[in-house]
């Protein structure tokens, strides 16, 4: 009983020896603009001294330095504008909900729910209820951030610890703040989705997988099309809604750690099948996951190589040796990829694109983590953080 009492006197002994977060980063050369900012904004300052347990993941001055240097980015362009909402939301999805250091780090990446959530009202936003996420991976020896469009930044100093459980990572780029799934589909490198864009832009559906919250879509690659060009030569603009409508599901945001085997339901009301092999890989019907966890703005896309059949029923989540095609029968028409021609294509009556896009509505995830905000919601918002640069 000794032992334990004089240990936790120690810890209490320590951590009432923290440094407030101002003091910390006024102590760093290589956080100064950070610094100079909690300086001229004493909101900004008294803000964040009333949070606890949180987890800052701060660019160092070259870090914004590079950012100013961009010229064609929703972060440059917030900055050099003097965006101070912008900057704000900006700011706010470098601050975590939770405390995390470096021995949190796998090499399964933990998505994590930070600041930035859909009160912020500006150029840039986020429709995650629980607040836009950041990935969290260990990268060999280097502890990673991952962030929007798939890029990522490096942890050059970790765990340097404040006062309230505040933890501090020095990091060395401004993470990209994630954009809408229409965006971020057309940047995606090495995985070619131009048909399912297209096929989305002939649906009247773009609209609404880029604004609708906490969606969860799977997106075939071009490759998965062009297998299945004939079975959508002649589809109606009511069936080829039907099939794009069975890849989402919205009311959560579900990254590849939370799949388990299980069921869950589609914005067409149809019941999708989901299953993880042995090794890891996920499975949707008979589809196969081959690129996961691209954070969207509105919540997260995982790239297939099959398009989804709303029409097949799949019993058994375990995925089959030889699985199904989802389009029994069907093959592909030439060389064309499908629905390629409908991108930037306007609207005309009697078209694809004149059919009304869908409102989905909310369904459970099953196996989906829930992140609480608790009061942290909104505690950024509206501060002048343009200072801050």
């Amino acid at each position: 009983m000794r032992t334990s009492i004089a240990f936790f006197a120690c810890v209490s002994s320590v951590l009432a020896q923290a440094p407030s977060l101002t003091d910390l980063i006024a102590s760093q050369p290589d956080l100064s603009t950070i610094g100079a900012a909690l300086g001229s904004v004493p909101d900004l300052a008294e803000t964040l001294a009333g949070l606890s347990n949180i987890t800052i993941l701060a660019p160092t001055n070259s870090a914004f330095e590079a950012l100013l240097a961009q010229e064609d980015t929703p972060e440059s362009v917030a900055v050099n504008s003097s965006d101070m909402q912008a900057i704000a939301a900006i700011l706010a999805y470098h601050v975590l909900n939770g405390t995390y250091v470096s021995s949190d780090f796998s090499e399964t990446p933990a998505f994590v729910s930070s600041l930035f959530l859909p009160s912020f009202d500006g150029s840039i936003r986020t429709n995650v209820t629980d607040g836009q996420n950041v990935g969290l991976l260990l990268d060999g020896e280097n502890a990673t951030i991952l962030s929007g469009e798939l890029k990522s930044a490096n942890v050059i100093e970790a765990d340097i610890q404040a006062a309230n459980s505040v933890t501090v990572h020095k990091i060395d780029t401004v993470l990209t703040v994630p954009r809408n799934a229409s965006t971020t589909l057309s940047k995606v490198p090495d995985v070619e989705v131009t048909a399912a864009l297209g096929a989305l832009t002939a649906a009247s559906l773009v609209e609404t997988i880029d604004s609708v919250a906490d969606l969860t879509i799977f997106v075939p690659n071009n490759d998965a099309f062009t297998t299945a060009a004939s079975a959508f030569a002649n589809a109606s603009i009511e069936t080829l809604t039907n099939v794009l409508t069975y890849h989402a599901v919205t009311g959560a945001v579900a990254f590849s750690s939370d799949i388990t085997n299980t069921t869950v339901k589609t914005v067409n009301g149809n019941d999708l099948t989901l299953s993880v092999g042995v090794d890891g890989t996920v499975y949707v019907d008979n589809a196969k996951v081959v690129l996961a966890n691209i954070i969207l703005s509105n919540g997260v896309a995982h790239i297939i190589d099959t398009v989804l059949n709303p029409e097949d029923e799949i019993e058994n989540p375990t995925p089959a040796a030889t699985p199904t095609p989802a389009f029994p029968g069907a093959t592909a028409i030439g060389t064309d990829v499908p629905y390629t021609s409908a991108l930037g294509a306007a609207p005309t009556a009697g078209t694809a694109s004149s059919a009304p896009a869908p409102t989905p509505s909310p369904s459970e995830f099953p196996g989906a983590a829930v992140q609480v905000k608790g009061a942290l919601g909104g505690a950024v918002i509206g501060l002048g953080l343009a200072m801050m640069l």
